[in-house]
């Protein structure tokens, strides 16, 4: 982490930290959580969109639908109906 107050290597190298600096690294981490937090969800939001579109084959045409009375979808994991189930008559 290139903008962390304190190196790690420097931290294990250094007499004990203070609980001032045990702190203010602290809330530096969080903050760097929150934002690759963030960053996830944008990705994951991006994943669901491209998923959205899943044709449930495979890149060389095969299905990707897998299951035995339940179908779903190897990609996106949606269930998928193949053929309508008559449950009776």
């Amino acid at each position: 982490m290139p903008d962390s107050p304190m190196p790690d290597s420097v931290q294990s190298t250094a007499r004990p930290m203070t609980q001032a600096a045990r702190l203010a690294r602290m809330e530096f981490l969080r903050g760097d959580a929150a934002k690759l937090e963030g960053q996830l969800r944008e990705l994951q939001e991006q994943i669901a969109r491209l998923l959205d579109g899943c044709e449930h084959t495979d890149a060389n045409g095969r299905s990707a639908v897998m299951g035995g009375r339940t179908k779903v979808c190897a990609h996106c994991g949606r269930i998928v109906s193949a053929t309508s189930d008559k449950l009776w008559g």
